[in-house]
């Protein structure tokens, strides 16, 4: 990390409403290059992030991520450009496919061919954004006779898509502005960047870390554990593929135990090799070191998922001095 470097922050469901305001004008003030708001069945992203654009001046806006079953392609376009317009061009659009419940059972359609609707989604957007009458006889997402009724500040509003698996990050280089990563083991990370730069010299690679600091280290761990035990447990996608990457004992051992007696204590089960690969937690110092150590695989972009340790003033105060650690080391992350 020489000097100072591009970091975002995710403000995710463990954020009350007063937090991810607080959170968002913490960015602002501290120069964050980002703020992204999850979606999945939280807080609708395009309203959170259009209030946190009256608050703010500078910060970008992004989405990480909107799921492409939960609206149409048009219906996204016209989010994503009234964002950016009244943000005067700070938006970025995440995509993600999310998972058969997700689509199935909240959104009634069928969870299938997600590469072939990523791609035609990312294209009806990238169409309608140039403002022109848009008609689109792709193999899942049609539109007929589409134009936004105002004219868009920009025609090329960045877009990244997240992904884990082979096809989406092939994809992802091929169509996006930028990837989005998540719960990517840092010894599989290395290979994962190189192949998206190979696909993309110029591709963005950005990588979501669950975060928790503290000057109580052990508080810290014991946070960051249960948000990786939880989407283990419910997320059957990287359930599976940390069970291919080095993790399948606890993989195994966690979901077992959450179809016996659900989330409680299920964060005992998460290692410690596994916190470490994930994750950053810990101390200031911790957690600036393990940052590190991550960018040196090839990350462009970490992107800090706030896990609040107290949730009091104090989780504000340890997480502004991680900034500025941050912001003040300048040995070179990348050259480790």
């Amino acid at each position: 990390m020489r000097g100072k470097m591009r970091i975002g922050i995710s403000l995710g469901m463990l954020l009350d409403d007063r937090q991810v305001l607080e959170y968002a004008r913490i960015a602002e003030s501290m120069n964050m290059h980002s703020v992204w708001v999850p979606e999945s069945w939280g807080r609708d992203a395009f309203v959170t992030l259009s209030y946190i654009a009256t608050l703010t001046r500078e910060v970008m806006l992004g989405t990480a991520i909107v799921n492409i079953y939960a609206r149409s392609a048009a219906s996204t376009a016209m989010a994503l450009n009234t964002l950016d317009l009244y943000s005067n061009g700070r938006a970025i659009l995440g995509l993600g496919a999310g998972s058969k419940r997700l689509a199935e059972d909240w959104h009634s359609l069928e969870f299938r061919h997600n590469i072939a609707r990523m791609k035609e989604y990312v294209d009806v957007i990238r169409l309608i954004s140039k403002g022109e009458r848009v008609d689109y006889h792709g193999s899942v997402v049609r539109v007929k006779g589409m134009r936004l009724g105002f004219k868009p500040l920009r025609s090329n509003i960045p877009i990244y898509i997240a992904a884990i698996n082979q096809g989406m990050l092939r994809l992802a280089g091929e169509v996006g502005d930028g990837a989005i990563l998540f719960l990517i083991p840092i010894d599989e990370l290395g290979k994962t960047a190189r192949m998206l730069k190979d696909e993309n010299p110029k591709i963005d690679t950005a990588l979501v870390l669950i975060t928790a600091v503290s000057n109580d280290p052990e508080k810290a761990m014991e946070r960051a554990k249960k948000s990786i035990a939880f989407y283990i447990a419910v997320g059957s996608i990287y359930a599976r593929f940390l069970a291919e990457h080095g993790f399948k004992d606890e993989v195994e051992h966690i979901r077992e135990e959450y179809s016996k007696n659900g989330l409680k204590d299920i964060h005992t089960l998460v290692s410690e090799h596994m916190l470490k690969s994930l994750a950053l937690a810990g101390s200031i110092d911790d957690c600036v070191k393990q940052l590190r150590s991550f960018i040196s695989k090839g990350v462009d972009l970490p992107i800090l998922l706030v896990n609040p340790v107290y949730n009091s003033e104090e989780d504000y105060t340890v997480f502004k001095g991680m900034l500025d650690a941050i912001n003040g080391d300048k040995d070179g992350g990348k050259d480790e």
